[in-house]
């Protein structure tokens, strides 16, 4: 396949999807060669390295940020022969990145431990999600999946009791959204204190973000479906192959369509190569319509096929005959793909999670005047108008986007 036809289909592909990075798309910003060479790294085939000059190759790595794909990508380089492999100076960078992610992933797993041993010993069920999961899940090497926070699942009546164990161990908690909102939130941060770790724990009772589109009791399923991992590091329960996939999927495509990492779309290869044969597809696809997520899979399974060679079974190869998706869902995804643009889209969204009339009221008097502890961002200095000048500030931030 020529350059151009793998940086066209690249821009099509992410014309709704777009990737991450300061401006969207600025990946799809370096120069045609460098972008394919690019695809066959993460595709795992060789191609001689671009004739890039020194700048463009320090872009990459700039833009590789956004990502946090850089150590993935050192590991597939140094399999690559000589000539597929960048100068000695991005090589030594790409190293050191390495070295740095071995460094985090340590890190984690004792910050993961001691969080984790300490929830299951107050009798409280958690399962960790998403990178530090699947690091130890489908990864070759942990190192090879780096992410900048830690996450983990727990039932919403654990939510109090938490807060507690979390305290104890010395993390803080400035906004309590588990109890502001408890339907158009799905996690509350727990921030550590200098000496309990580099990672800010997020701390979910919901997979949906709040659109409204998880069937009622997904979060007990997925519990009852759980996995026990213990690997180097830690032991820990986490989601089965397809919810992970079917999670994956929906955070990456939907949730966060307008920021898409190039990490995300290798945890999906991952998680799809590990569905058996095309008897687990064939349960998996309408179990995505069921969780109103059939349109986040597509999405998903699309990118990584694109960009890491993924190939689904002959039999399922053909998304015009997957199961059609749920009006509900469809109309989520029509607002989800406007929200980062449009406010009015995103309130909808979020208004679709909330059950009754008078939550809905709350909500969007909290969109006007947010919780003061969740405020930090917006304000400067003290005194009496630092509250009101943080709102100030957010509203003229806001009606950017109106």
């Amino acid at each position: 396949m020529s350059s151009d036809n793998i940086v066209t289909q690249a821009r099509e592909l992410h014309e709704s999807c777009r990737l991450a990075g300061s401006v969207e798309n600025e990946l799809l910003t370096l120069p045609d060669p460098m972008i394919t060479w690019l695809v066959m790294v993460l595709r795992q085939e060789s191609s001689p390295a671009p004739d890039a000059s020194a700048e463009e190759w320090e872009r990459l790595l700039q833009y590789l940020r956004s990502h946090w794909i850089s150590p993935a990508l050192y590991w597939h380089i140094r399999q690559l022969p000589d000539e597929c492999r960048p100068p000695d100076q991005v090589m030594n960078t790409l190293h050191h990145l390495w070295l740095h992610a071995e460094i985090q992933t340590i890190r984690a797993g004792r910050q993961i431990k001691q969080v984790v041993e300490a929830l299951e010993a107050a009798g409280i069920p958690v399962l960790l999600l998403k990178g530090p999961a699947l690091a130890r899940t489908v990864y070759p090497s942990p190192a090879m999946r780096q992410g900048s926070d830690i996450d983990l699942l727990i039932r919403y009546e654990d939510m109090k009791r938490c807060e507690g164990i979390m305290a104890a161990l010395g993390y803080a908690c400035p906004a309590k959204t588990a109890e502001q909102s408890p339907h158009s939130a799905h996690h509350q941060n727990f921030y550590p204190a200098a000496e309990g770790g580099p990672f800010v724990i997020e701390m979910h009772w919901r997979l949906d973000c709040g659109f409204g589109l998880a069937p009622k009791n997904l979060v007990a399923d997925i519990f009852c479906r759980s996995i026990r991992v213990t690997s180097d590091d830690v032991t820990f329960s986490t989601l089965s192959v397809e919810d992970h996939l079917l999670y994956q999927s929906f955070h990456m495509a939907c949730q966060h369509c307008s920021a898409t990492r190039l990490s995300w779309i290798c945890d999906i290869a991952l998680l799809s190569r590990q569905v058996p044969d095309v008897v687990g597809w064939e349960r998996l696809l309408p179990l995505s319509v069921e969780r109103n997520c059939r349109l986040s899979l597509e999405s998903a399974v699309s990118m990584a096929e694109f960009w890491t060679g993924l190939s689904l079974p002959p039999e399922v190869q053909d998304t015009a005959l997957w199961p059609k998706p749920s009006l509900t869902e469809e109309r989520a995804w029509a607002l989800a793909m406007r929200r980062s643009g449009s406010i009015p889209a995103s309130v909808r969204l979020s208004l679709r999670g909330i059950p009754d009339t008078r939550g809905k009221m709350k909500y969007l008097y909290r969109f006007v005047f947010p919780h003061a502890d969740t405020m930090h961002t917006y304000s400067h200095g003290n005194g009496r108008l630092r509250l009101p000048l943080a709102y100030v500030r957010r509203w003229m931030l806001v009606f950017q986007y109106i």
